[in-house]
C-alpha cells in the first residue's frame, strides 16, 4: 500500500468512527407538561341479552376517564421530563343493568386524574439514561362498576379502578437517575357493585382505590439511582358489593385502599441508591360485603387498606 492509498484509508476510518460516535450520542430530550383544569366523565349504560348461551361472543365493556395521559416510547438514550397537573373531577361509571347468555364478560370501570406511561430501550449508547416525573393532582376521583350477570359459559372478570396518580417506567441500558414525585389532594373511591349468577367458568372482581402509584423495571442498568416522593392526603375508600350464586369455577375478589405504593425491579447484582420517602395522612378505608353460595372451585377473598408500600425486587 503506497503512501496515498494509507492516508485515504486512514482518512475513512477516521471518518467512519466519527460517525459511529456521533450516532452512539445522540440523545432524545422530551420535555412534556399537562394541565388539565376541566372535568373528565365517562358513563356507558348497556343491557346484552342473548337467547342461546352457546352461541354467545365474548362481551367486553370499558369506562375510562382521565385527566391527563402521556405514553413515551423512545429506542435510544434519552433524558425525559414529564409535568402533570389535574385540578377538577375524573369519573368514570360503567353499568350493565343484564348480560344475559354470553360466553365471557371482561368489564372495566378506570378513573385517573394523571398516567405516564415511560419506555426507555438504550441498547447502543454508553451514555446514561435521566427520567424525572413530577405529578400532582386535586379533585375527587371515582370509579363505579354496576352489574348484573347470567348465564356465562366462560369466564366473568370486572375491575373497579380510581388512581390519582400512576407512575410506570421501563428502562433497558445506563441509567443516571430516575425521579419522581407524586402529590395527591382529593377523594378517591371505587365501588364494585355486582349480582352474579350461573357462571361455568371463574368470577374475578376487583375493586381498588390508589392515591399514588409508581412501578420501575430496569433489569440492565448496573447501576440505579432512585428518588422517590409520594404524598397522599385525602382518603381513598374502596368498596365491593357482591352477590354470587351457581359458579363451576374458581371465585377471587379484592378490595384494595392505597395511600401511597412504589416498586422496583432490578437486577440482583445492581449497585442500587434509593431515597424512597412517602407519607400517608389519609384514612384508607377497604370494605367488602359479599355472599357467595354453589361455588364449585376455590374461593379467595382479599380485603386491604395500606397506608404506604415500597417493595424492591431483583429480575432476570
Amino acid at each position: 500500500m503506497n503512501r496515498k492509498s494509507l492516508f485515504i484509508t486512514a482518512a475513512a476510518v477516521a471518518l467512519s468512527a466519527s460517525v459511529v460516535s456521533s450516532a452512539m450520542a445522540q440523545r432524545t430530550v422530551i420535555n412534556t407538561n399537562q394541565n388539565n383544569v376541566a372535568k373528565a366523565i365517562a358513563e356507558t349504560n348497556a343491557g346484552i341479552t342473548r337467547t342461546n348461551a352457546s352461541l354467545g361472543g365474548t362481551v367486553t365493556a370499558t369506562a375510562a376517564a382521565i385527566g391527563n395521559t402521556a405514553s413515551i416510547d423512545v429506542g435510544r438514550v434519552a433524558t425525559v421530563n414529564n409535568t402533570q397537573t389535574n385540578n377538577a373531577l375524573v369519573s368514570s361509571a360503567l353499568n350493565l343493568t343484564s348480560v344475559n347468555n354470553v360466553k365471557d364478560v371482561t368489564a372495566t370501570s378506570a378513573a385517573i386524574a394523571n398516567s405516564a406511561t415511560v419506555k426507555v430501550a438504550n441498547t447502543a449508547s454508553p451514555e446514561a439514561i435521566n427520567l424525572t416525573n413530577t405529578q400532582r393532582a386535586w379533585g375527587g376521583v371515582q370509579s363505579r362498576l354496576n352489574s348484573s350477570i347470567s348465564g356465562v359459559t366462560g369466564n366473568v372478570e370486572q375491575t373497579s379502578a380510581a388512581i390519582g396518580n400512576s407512575f410506570s417506567a421501563e428502562v433497558s441500558g445506563p441509567i443516571s437517575a430516575i425521579n419522581t414525585y407524586q402529590g395527591y389532594w382529593g377523594d378517591v373511591s371505587s365501588q364494585l357493585n355486582t349480582t352474579v349468577n350461573t357462571v361455568s367458568g371463574d368470577v374475578t372482581g376487583t375493586s381498588a382505590a390508589i392515591c399514588n402509584s409508581g412501578t420501575v423495571k430496569a433489569t440492565t442498568a448496573a447501576a440505579i439511582s432512585l428518588n422517590n416522593t409520594q404524598v397522599c392526603n385525602i382518603d381513598p375508600s374502596a368498596t365491593t358489593n357482591a352477590v354470587i350464586q351457581n359458579v363451576g369455577g374458581k371465585v377471587s375478589l379484592t378490595t384494595a385502599a392505597i395511600g401511597n405504593t412504589f416498586s422496583l425491579t432490578a437486577l440482583p447484582t445492581s449497585t442500587l441508591t434509593l431515597n424512597n420517602y412517602q407519607n400517608n395522612g389519609a384514612i384508607n378505608v377497604a370494605t367488602a360485603n359479599l355472599a357467595l353460595t354453589n361455588v364449585a372451585g376455590d374461593v379467595a377473598l382479599t380485603t386491604a387498606a395500606i397506608g404506604n408500600s415500597f417493595t424492591v425486587s431483583g429480575g432476570n
